[in-house]
């Protein structure tokens, strides 16, 4: 045979008709779903991965997981921009000064 034999080519197929078909035939998702499925998963972990949270331990319970608190509790900063973070923490230390000016004059 010079044609290479039958089925040496893959004939001209509808992608989104076989993966619509494919559940009706068999009884399971079709294989592009599962991939889909699984790609939606690892995003998901990589996200929650990223998310700060601390540990349940009840000594470090409203501790700071960012980083960003100067007092070491969480207050929110975590969801600022940056520009927004310096800023507050600016007026954190700004009112610190004034805070320890009053208490020591």
């Amino acid at each position: 045979m010079s044609d290479g034999g039958k089925g040496d080519k893959q004939r001209p197929t509808d992608k989104q008709k076989f993966n619509d078909g494919w559940e009706k035939t068999f009884g399971k998702p079709a294989p592009i779903d599962v991939e889909n499925a699984k790609n939606e998963d690892e995003e998901f972990n990589r996200i929650e991965q990223m998310q700060v949270r601390v540990k349940e331990n009840a000594a470090e319970f409203g501790s700071c997981g960012c980083g960003r608190s100067p007092t070491g509790k969480c207050i929110g900063w975590h969801g600022l921009s940056e520009d927004d973070f310096q800023a507050k923490l600016e007026q954190y230390h700004a009112e610190q000064q004034v805070k320890h000016s009053d208490q020591g004059g």
